[in-house]
């Protein structure tokens, strides 16, 4: 079957994305909490998007980092910061923080972005506000970056593993096979667009 644009159904497949099936990365962990439970996930491609569902309080605090450098044109740093209404924090509802797709399996891309056999944190403790250059080849790659990014807002934060099981949650929506190549595409970046998820910010280079 040949790869085409369903414009019609990308409407319908955001407003599935919009609805969280699972509230807490919790449910879907081992016990021991080093890896996802097998099959609790589909080993399809698929859109998928990390929200935010725990108390909005936590990204009000002090101890929430909502600064971050980027690298720009130039090798230059551009400061941006999160404020209240970028996150939607007066809207009450859940708050997406990253949107992402795969044409793989989407089990083996959230363990990648949660990176749980990583320990309690990935990074090291404290770390600035700059966002890595992932040009470097030690620094976290978009295959991580939920962590990362949760690890940025939570620079002090010792066990951002408990953290974010507990106060992230997932919805997806399955587009698997080369049939939907572009739909993912394309469904991907209407929901960066309308959601505004700061864990995908970039700038031009």
């Amino acid at each position: 079957m040949i790869a085409t644009v369903q414009g019609g159904n990308l409407g319908r497949w955001f407003e599935q994305l919009c609805r969280i099936q699972h509230p807490q990365l919790a449910e879907i962990v081992a016990s021991n909490r080093a890896s996802l439970r097998p099959n609790a996930l589909p080993h399809l491609g698929a859109i998928y998007a990390f929200w935010w569902t725990g108390d909005r309080n936590r990204l009000r605090s002090p101890a929430c980092n909502r600064e971050i450098e980027l690298h720009g044109p130039g090798g230059r740093r551009v400061s941006i910061e999160m404020n209240d209404e970028w996150l939607g924090l007066e809207t009450d509802l859940p708050i997406p923080l990253y949107v992402g797709k795969t044409a793989g399996s989407l089990a083996k891309r959230i363990g990648q972005h949660l990176r749980l056999g990583s320990g309690d944190r990935m990074l090291p403790l404290g770390k600035d506000a700059a966002k890595p250059d992932t040009a470097k080849p030690d620094a976290p790659t978009t295959s991580c970056q939920l962590r990362a990014g949760v690890e940025h807002l939570f620079p002090r934060e010792g066990n951002t593993r408990a953290l974010i099981l507990e106060n992230v949650g997932l919805s997806y929506v399955a587009l698997d096979g080369d049939v939907h190549a572009a739909n993912r595409f394309y469904l991907e970046d209407l929901a960066i667009g309308m959601m505004r998820p700061p864990l995908n910010v970039d700038i031009e280079r």
